[in-house]
């Protein structure tokens, strides 16, 4: 995945990307590479919920 991202590591962030220069292919490329890091985004979101959902249970 890394193919196309730039990460600020100070900001956590990921860099934008000047599309132009991008071909259909790699754009096509890109658009499933960003679609595979929202799947695990939200998995990641769904683990952290859990564990706030059982911290919540055990502190009661």
């Amino acid at each position: 995945m890394t193919d196309f991202f730039e990460i600020d590591e100070k900001r956590k962030t990921v860099k934008i990307l000047n599309l132009d220069d991008f071909s259909v292919e790699d754009l096509l490329n890109y658009v499933s590479e960003l679609e595979n890091e929202i799947l695990r985004v939200q998995d990641e979101i769904k683990k952290k919920e859990n564990l706030k959902i059982n911290a919540e249970k055990f502190f009661k």
